[in-house]
This record gives structure tokens, sequence and C-alpha cells, in this order.
């Protein structure tokens, strides 16, 4: 989907329903087109608005080159651009702004969230307009109200935390509609907590593995509960998941053990390798999943590559001489120097290769490297050892070192470095990857490496791309409510429980006791530390950082709307204390240097979006340009009511 097709997406949210099996849906239909009413009178059209809602979580994360978990690393503590041939989102005062490029994998896909967020709503929302209408069982009508109430949830959890005060939209937009206001966050929370709760008490209890359940809306409400303030519920809710929902942490291996290329990267199994494998993921003996993503390869007319090998792994493969791995230059006997030559090779072994020819990109995936993981969440917050979440030992973690020179030419040239270890630099220091930014950095292979198989050269692909296959998903885990009760429990100084929640996370990642926390230890930071480390690239980073901040302003009385966090906040706090490129003086090869101010902790309000908006005020952020046009948001459900938004 293009950058065109948001021309206006207050105008055509209600035009654009269309269910099927490819990928345009996510393109505007003109009304004309279709029956809307005759397509959703019915029990079935609502369940396939239902269906699209579910789907499109899948397209949230995976589709258009998987763009949200790379933009929401780049604006938090744990991530930046890593492109090095183009200006895009290395300098965020420059290039992002309400009329910038907010739609391109080079840059940011800001507008994407916007876009498909929104989107996500008006699905929700034909559900919980129109079902009132069909004559169903109240048990029946209950269970479809509640996963729609989870889906709008869900959206705008992440909307208000990304975008701040936004038009709020509670029911179905059936024709043209010009006059949106923005609406607090606070409203919008505060809504959130009253369809939730309707959702916790009626929706099933389990459904399949990729619908809403009583835990994913436990899960999201935990979360709201807690943006409220309401932190006692919070735990209430937290209490009522871990011990009582029959959810448990995998703390032994279970299921089936995949070691896909025990000779180059062998991996030791371990129950946090075992819980990240997609085969796993959906089996009954996980019982830590909640909810997830459901994306099989077996699925061909459904399945999603989920490409976080190519936009979140290091570019090993870079053929060019100024920026690529080179091999050790060395002096011969007779005062030659040779050596110095690109060293990697990203093809595909075919039969008719030279058999001791290894194929690296099937192994470590093709990276491009579209983000970067910043000091503290490659190496920085990794403080145990022990840790198995950061373990080069048993497999989990990949490290520059597991690759070796493969450039097929090396067997003549440099015969001493081929299938040797590669390096960063030679014993005189000088360095062997001049773009260390894109291609030099370690990752999670136990989160990030997925099967490809149709990019095997069995099943006849000869390229060279391996961006990583279908898999599913975890969209809630319950190690992530241990981690939110702890922050609960932070809240309310219950200190000691908060500790003991964190280290059991900690004690199953088989960290050592010395390393754990009590009530003297414990913090806010070190709460978000241990999220980092067991939720990366699974949490959308920087809404729980905006949450956290959003909570933290509460708590201290400093907050009245989001321009108070736009000029500090714990958010900017994180980024100045634990994000090594941002303002410190960092530049990449294509001399674009890594700024952000304190205002990028919301992101800027499409333009378009604003202007086609001709009979009412959609409010920008502050610090983008259109803040001074700002009005009075509305303040209360009850003028929301009465606005008829």
């Amino acid at each position: 989907m293009k950058s065109k097709y948001i021309k206006s997406l207050f105008l055509i949210i209600g035009l654009s329903f269309f269910i099927g099996c490819s990928e345009s849906w996510l393109e505007p239909e003109p009304l004309s087109f279709f029956e809307p009413d005759e397509t959703l009178s019915t029990q079935e059209g609502l369940e396939s608005a239902l269906t699209t809602c579910a789907r499109q979580l899948r397209y949230y994360y995976m589709s258009d080159d998987g763009p949200l978990l790379f933009t929401e690393m780049n604006f938090s503590d744990m991530g930046v651009s890593a492109i090095s041939n183009a200006s895009g989102s290395q300098d965020m005062n420059t290039f992002v702004t309400p009329t910038s490029d907010n739609y391109n994998l080079a840059t940011n896909k800001i507008n994407w969230a916007w876009s498909i967020g929104y989107q996500g709503i008006s699905f929700a929302n034909v559900v919980i307009t129109r079902i009132a209408d069909l004559d169903l069982e109240e048990d029946v009508r209950n269970q479809m109200l509640s996963r729609a109430y989870f889906e709008r949830a869900y959206r705008y959890y992440h909307l208000v935390f990304q975008f701040g005060d936004i038009p709020f939209l509670s029911k179905e937009v059936s024709s043209p509609k010009l006059d949106f206001r923005s609406v607090k966050m606070e409203v919008i929370i505060e809504q959130m907590i009253k369809d939730l709760e309707f959702a916790v008490e009626h929706i099933s209890e389990r459904d399949d593995y990729g619908k809403p359940n009583k835990g994913a809306c436990r899960m999201l409400l935990i979360k709201f509960y807690m943006a409220a303030g309401e932190f006692d519920k919070a735990i209430a809710q937290a209490d009522a998941l871990i011990n009582n929902s029959g959810y448990e942490l995998m703390e032994e291996t279970f299921g089936t053990f995949e070691n896909p290329h025990p000779a180059e990267h062998p991996v030791i199994r371990n129950v946090i390798w075992d819980l990240h494998r997609p085969v796993n993921k959906a089996i009954p003996a996980n019982k830590e999943g909640i909810m997830l993503m459901v994306n099989r390869y077996d699925n061909s007319e459904s399945r999603l590559y989920t490409k976080f090998l190519r936009n979140t792994t290091p570019f090993w493969a870079n053929g060019d001489q100024n920026s690529g791995i080179l091999t050790p230059l060395r002096t011969n006997s007779d005062g030659s120097i040779t050596g110095g030559i690109i060293g990697m090779s990203n093809q595909a072994k075919t039969e008719d290769m030279d058999p001791s020819f290894i194929d690296q990109r099937a192994i470590f995936g093709r990276g491009e490297a579209f983000s970067r993981p910043t000091y503290y969440a490659e190496k920085g917050m990794w403080t145990d050892e022990n840790d198995l979440r950061h373990s080069r030992e048993s497999g989990n973690w990949f490290v520059m070192e597991n690759l070796k020179y493969n450039n097929p030419a090396l067997k003549d040239s440099d015969p001493e470095y081929y299938n040797q270890p590669v390096q960063k630099y030679m014993a005189d220091g000088t360095l062997l990857c001049k773009d260390t930014i894109r291609c030099w950095f370690d990752w999670p292979y136990y989160k990030l490496w997925i099967h490809s198989p149709q990019e095997e050269v069995e099943n006849g692909f000869r390229g060279t791309t391996y961006v990583g296959g279908p898999g599913d998903w975890y969209l809630y885990r319950l190690a992530e409510a241990y981690l939110l009760r702890a922050e609960a429990y932070y809240w309310t100084n219950q200190k000691e429980k908060a500790a003991d929640d964190v280290n059991r996370i900690r004690n199953r990642a088989n960290c050592s006791p010395a390393t754990n926390f009590n009530a003297s230890t414990i913090t806010l930071d070190v709460i978000m530390d241990e999220r980092a480390r067991e939720l990366m690239f699974e949490e959308l980073r920087h809404v729980e950082l905006v949450r956290v901040s959003y909570i933290k302003a509460n708590q201290e009385g400093i907050y009245n709307s989001p321009a108070d966090l736009s000029k500090d906040s714990f958010w900017w706090s994180r980024i100045e204390r634990y994000n090594n490129y941002y303002n410190k003086g960092v530049h990449n090869l294509h001399n674009d240097y890594y700024i952000i101010s304190p205002y990028h902790i919301f992101w800027p309000l499409p333009q378009n979006e604003i202007n086609a908006n001709l009979l009412g005020t959609i409010n920008q952020n502050y610090g983008y340009s259109g803040y001074e046009n700002n009005i009075t948001p509305i303040s209360s459900l009850a003028e929301l009511e009465e606005s008829g938004q």
C-alpha cells in the first residue's frame, strides 16, 4: 500500500470495507463497488469483519516489509536507523515532520501506524455499530462484541501513545465526515477501560490462537488501568491472569526442537530457544502463549513473510568495497600487499558450486539493516553472563564472529581467510568494515531467525534473498503479565513484590541469583530494562516507554496535555542515557547526524489528514508545524457523546 492511499483516512474509512484473501482490502474502495448493508446484515458478515481485524493485526507487524517494530525501535532507547546511503530518520528534527516522507521503508513508517490503526478501528466499529440490528442469542452477541472491543482497544492503545490526543471514532462512519475533533488521551483511555471490562466479563476463556480471549483482554486492560492510575485494579487483573487462568511460564524445554544448521550454527537446546520457535508457539504444551498472530507457511493464500531477517539484521553481505566487510591486508614476501577485498557473498549454494562454500544467507538471513540496536540493546543491558537470552554459547544470540568469510574468490586470492571467522579489526587496529552502523552488530537469533522454505535451493530458489519466512508471532504471553504486575507494584510502593516478579522472569532465563533485585534496588528503570531483555522484538518499545512516561507525569502531578511530555519525560531520559547515537555527535557514511528532540516522544499527525478535515480541527503535536492552530480537545466522555464522533 503506497502513501497515495492515505489521502484522507477519515473520508474513506467508512467507504473502504472490503473482505477477501488478497491485500486489495487495504486500498480504498468506492462505495458503489459493494453493498455494505447487504454484506453486513448477517452474523457471517460481521464475523468476516472480525476475521479481517485478525488478519490486519498481522499486517500491522509484518506487511509492507514489517514496518512497525523497527520504526518503534528507532524512536526508543533500543535502536536507530541503520540506513547509510540516504538521509531519512537519522536527523529527526529535519526529516520527521507532518509533511515529510513518513511512509517509506528507508525513513520511517509513522503514517503506516496511523492509517492501518484507524482501518482496524473502522472494521471493529462496523461490528460494534451493527450487531444490535442482528437477531442473535445474547451469549453470541456478547462474544462478538467483546472481540470487537478488544480489536478497537488494541489499536487505540497504540495510537494514543504514538500520537497523543487524536480523533476518536466510536461508531461506524458510513458517509464522508469532515468535522472530527481531537479527543484527550485520558478520555479515550477511560472509554477503553469500560469496553475491556465488558470484554473480560463476557469473552471466552480460550479461543482459536489468533482470536482475542479473556487473557488477551485482561492483558490490555492491565495496561489501560495503569495508564489511568488504577494500579490496584491492574494488580487484581494481573493476579487473575497469572494465578487463575491456566497459563504458566515455560521453564523447561518443550515441543519440537529445531536445530536448523547444527554444523554452522549449533544450538544447545534450552527453554528460551523452544519458546520462540514458531512451531511451538501454538501447541497445547505451551502454557505461556496468550494470544498469537497465526502465520503459517502452509496457508499459502494468507501467509506473510516476517522480513525481520531482512530489516533488523546486519547488512553483512554488502558488496561495496567502501562499506562492506573486508579481508585483512597482508604484506607478502616480495613486499606486495594483498587482501583488503570484499570477504562476504550472499550467494545461494547450488549443486554446481564448490562443496566447501557456506550459504550464510540461509543460516543467518540476508539482512539489509533498516534498523540496528543501540549499544544498550546489543551489549549494555545484558548484565548477567548466564542470561540465556544473550547467550552465544547456546546459539540463542548471534555475534558477527559467527560469520565466516565466504566469498568464493578468496579460495584463490586469500585462501587462509576463506571459511574463517570474520574480523572487525586487523592486529594493528585497522578497521575492516567502514560501515559498522549498518554492517556490523549482534542480534537475538532465537527471536528473529525464521525458516524460509520458499527460499531454499532445494525448493528451486537460487537467489540471494533470505528475508525471514512466515511464522506464528506472540501478541501476548504470560511473561509480560509478570512485568506489568511488577510495574504496578512499583507504582504502589510494594517494591519487594515488584522485585519478586522481575526475578521470576530472570530466573527462567538462567540469570544468577547474584544479579537479582530486591526492594532497595528495584526501580522503574530496572523494570523497563527487564522488559527490554524479555520482550525485545515483541513489544512496541516506543509505545511502552510513552505509556510509562504518561503514568509518571500523572503520578507527579505535572501532566495536563501531551505538550507537557513533549518538553521532558521518562522517555527522553532513557533516550539521553541509553541511546548512544542521538545527540552524541554520531553520523553515518552519508554524513547524516543522529539527532532527536524531546517532542519526538509523540509522532506528527499526517498533515493531509488535518487538511482534509475541513469542518473541524484535528490538533497537531507540540514541536511540529501547525501546533499553533490547535483548539481545546474534547475533554470528557459526555462531550464526546455530544459531538457525535
